[in-house]
């Protein structure tokens, strides 16, 4: 029993210290951010440093280490520069300002102490922010879950999408892909927007896995979300109202997912909200697609809410220069903007695109210091990982013909009143002139992806969406803070009364599916079954005892723990990925991947084509693609076997 328990402290000391090391280094990283910004603006507040400094620590130290990875692989060498030439920077810009941070502080203390009734109260900031991060962390350390049987995941998104997060970040930790190769089809360029992978795949030189280095990355952004919303919204509106409902729109959007959930408690009572049955923003059985911004942004697509954070820091960054044309917060939004050429496209294009109209609106030069960043520095980006295939088609009505549905109807569904409150406020006022002005042309990111589909997979178009629905939320939020204006509405009593109570059922209804599926997300009981012990420790053997530079070869689906923690390059990952890359050999890769599992005709070939090293073979291989374990015991090396496992090396 004693050496039970001393096995158990060990195995606790073992997991605490590389997770504290871990927590340095994000100390670190959010540091030298903050250090950072004392470069870029003189005119930010102190709550708007701190949540940029996160933004900013992460893509500076991403981009430094990157670089180091490049010369020396990854390790200690690389992360030590990438975090010591940041913190270098940002202590003699702390230095060049130190009296400004004195009086920022000052400052922000004074605002802090003051009523939140105070216009100028810090506290409902603090509030919405410490709510933000509770929510985040509960989320995130939700993300993966140790079981008895082996890992379980905490939503659907998790278990689709990161599968291939993980195999990107892990062939940067384990696999030194220096060369750029797309791990879920080896030879083939990294055509996807890496940068957040390589970001998450920093934390396992501390000791971290790589599950806890992909939660680690996406909560210190997720973190940073709310907080720099709010501080846009209040440059552009000055109303802490229309900041806080402006989050909570953007955040918590959803369509009539409210209906489905009143039927499914008629149906099961209020016992189904301890362990809601399914997700109410994005119901594809249902034909609503435009999923919540949570779970879209936060838990899948890690890219996005990457691009996210740094659009945000972008629009403080100018919004703070703007009054006395500073060129140097201009040219610092369009460094990190241009940097999102390898991190999210989508964002940098939007800036691209929005920044220009404002050049010709303001007709001002110092618009080009920002726009100059992007295109030197951020379209070569975005082509070098560019699609090798072309994907853009006509689409009418996006996802519309296809779920049997009239436009108007199909989008009332899926937007439910979003849609007519945004498109009354834009035609008809209510809104001040200048927001109108500013999200008008928002409305091309959702009349375009209606009339054309830019990926192989046509959900993908809910990225540009994204844009639209936050001009929107924008927009609504200050039209309702106006209808809550009781004094400068000019309305009757009776008047204002009804406006008000309409205004509230209509927030409610916006924001109930996207609660309802981030209550969901906060639930242990939903978590769902991805990989087992046995399949864990092929993994573990992988990164072991293979070279980094392996191949392996397996049943190209999203639930193999060899292929997304392994660290290794696989001729094809799950063709749901690999399709929606535009590679153009994605359905080849996947028939040699069947042929070789099964040891048909061709297999010699197809080994020698793709330079396989070692074969995986798991219940779904056996199931799925007629693996043949005979095969293999007579053409290759059994080297790892435990359970319903099995690899062999070629011979």
């Amino acid at each position: 029993m004693a050496a039970r328990r001393n096995e158990s402290a060990a195995s606790t000391c073992s997991t605490v210290a590389p997770m504290s090391i871990s927590l340095v280094t994000v100390v670190a990283i959010m540091a030298s951010g903050f250090g950072l910004t004392f470069w870029m603006s003189d005119r930010l507040r102190f709550e708007e440093r701190i949540a940029l400094g996160v933004v900013v620590g992460v893509l500076v130290t991403t981009v430094v280490t990157f670089v180091m990875f490049e010369l020396v692989g990854m390790g200690w060498a690389a992360l030590g520069v990438g975090l010591a030439v940041p913190a270098i920077i940002a202590v003699l810009g702390v230095r060049r300002r130190g009296p400004a941070l004195r009086h920022e502080v000052a400052s922000a203390s004074h605002r802090l102490r003051l009523r939140s009734a105070n216009s100028r109260s810090l506290r409902p900031f603090v509030a919405f922010s410490a709510v933000s991060l509770a929510v985040t962390t509960r989320i995130l350390s939700l993300s993966y879950q140790t079981t008895s049987s082996g890992l379980s995941v905490g939503s659907l998104a998790v278990w689709g999408d990161w599968s291939a997060h993980a195999a990107y970040a892990g062939s940067f930790a384990y696999g030194n892909n220096r060369a750029l190769q797309l791990p879920t089809a080896a030879g083939a360029g990294f055509r996807y927007h890496f940068l957040v992978d390589f970001f998450g795949s920093i934390f396992t030189v501390s000791g971290a896995t790589l599950q806890q280095s992909l939660a680690i990355s996406a909560w210190m952004l997720a973190l940073a979300l709310p907080p720099l919303l709010w501080c846009a919204v209040m440059r552009l509106t000055r109303s802490r109202l229309t900041a806080a409902l402006t989050l909570l729109l953007f955040v918590l959007s959803g369509g009539i997912g409210l209906w489905y959930f009143a039927r499914d408690v008629s149906r099961g009572g209020w016992e189904i909200v301890s362990t809601l049955p399914q997700t109410y923003a994005r119901m594809p059985d249902e034909h609503i697609w435009l999923d919540n911004t949570i779970s879209a942004s936060l838990y899948a697509q890690r890219s996005t809410l990457m691009g996210l954070c740094v659009g945000f820091s972008a629009l403080i960054l100018v919004l703070a220069s703007r009054p006395a044309w500073s060129r140097r917060g201009f040219i610092a939004a369009g460094l990190l903007l241009g940097v999102m050429g390898i991190g999210h496209a989508h964002t940098m294009l939007t800036a691209l695109a929005l920044g220009t109209l404002a050049m010709i609106v303001d007709r001002r030069r110092e618009w080009l210091w920002f726009l100059a960043p992007i295109v030197v520095i951020g379209l070569p980006l975005a082509y070098a990982i560019s699609p090798q295939t072309n994907s853009i088609r006509w689409m009418l009505g996006w996802m519309a013909p296809q779920s049997d549905e009239n436009w108007a109807w199909f989008w009332l569904r899926n937007a439910g009143p979003f849609l007519p409150l945004f498109a009354a406020v834009a035609l008809f006022g209510g809104a001040s002139r200048r927001l109108r002005r500013m999200t008008t042309p928002l409305w091309l990111w959702f009349i375009v992806p209606n009339l054309i589909s830019f990926h192989p997979s046509e959900l993908n178009n809910t990225k540009y969406f994204l844009f639209w629905q936050l001009g929107g939320c924008l927009l609504i939020s200050s039209w309702l803070s106006r209808a809550f204006a009781a004094r400068s509405s000019g309305w009757t009593a009776p008047r204002r009364t009804v406006v008000q109570f309409a205004a509230v059922l209509s927030v409610l209804v916006m924001v109930s599916a996207g609660g309802l599926d981030t209550v969901r997300a906060m639930e242990r009981t939903t978590a769902i079954p991805w990989v087992d012990t046995d399949d864990m420790a092929a993994a573990r053997w992988l990164r072991a005892h293979t070279a980094a530079d392996a191949v392996i070869v397996y049943g190209a689906h999203n639930t193999s723990a060899a292929a997304a923690l392994g660290g290794r390059r696989a001729v094809s990952g799950y063709t749901g990925w690999t399709y929606d890359l535009g590679l153009p050999d994605w359905g080849t890769r996947f028939a040699a991947a069947a042929t070789m599992l099964s040891g048909g005709p061709g297999t010699a070939s197809a080994v020698a084509r793709y330079g396989v090293d070692y074969v995986v073979i798991g219940p779904r291989e056996r199931r799925d693609m007629g693996a043949s374990d005979a095969y293999w015991d007579a053409h290759g090396d059994l080297v790892f076997r435990q359970g319903k496992y099995s690899i062999y090396r070629v011979s």
